[in-house]
């Protein structure tokens, strides 16, 4: 069985670094554990695009310090942000057990604000779908609620 990354945590890491550079028109390619983005240049006169990379190690790397920063403090959690949409995205693709091989966040035939994801599936067919910026602030939603809830009481009635 093909041993697939957990993208929610990959994609949020990702998100992670684009916000810390204030980016948030891109395009990713996935090559299993290896992201390559075009994103869009944040600096005016914001014509330009800019090529980013990230490894595996690199994705690792920024997981541990994401970490900490989280530690300290929810109370500027948004959940539209990009690390959050990332997130989001991720948990989609790893529910369906999918291979991720694009995201983009601003395609040229929607003028609603969606984000376009691409896929293989299990069976090896390529899906493409737009992913509603509300659903994925539903999506954000649930799961944070599912990280705080605090354990059940096993016994107790």
């Amino acid at each position: 069985m093909l041993n697939l990354p957990n993208y929610a945590h990959a994609l949020r890491c990702v998100g992670q670094a684009l916000q810390q550079r204030q980016i948030e028109a891109f395009e990713l390619k996935s090559y299993f554990r290896d992201f390559r983005l075009l994103v869009g240049d944040p600096n005016p006169p914001y014509t330009g695009l800019i090529e980013v990379q990230l490894s595996g190690q690199e994705i690792e790397v920024l997981e541990r310090e994401g970490q900490g920063r989280r530690g300290q403090s929810n109370l500027n959690l948004s959940f539209d942000s990009v690390p959050e949409m990332l997130r989001a995205v991720g948990e989609y693709i790893d529910h369906r057990h999918g291979r991720l091989r694009r995201i983009d966040t601003c395609p040229s035939d929607i003028t609603h604000s969606v984000v376009r994801i691409e896929y293989q599936t299990r069976t090896g067919d390529l899906q493409t779908e737009d992913l509603t910026m509300s659903f994925l602030h539903d999506t954000s939603v649930r799961m944070y609620k599912h990280r705080t809830r605090p354990p059940r009481a096993s016994g107790l009635s």
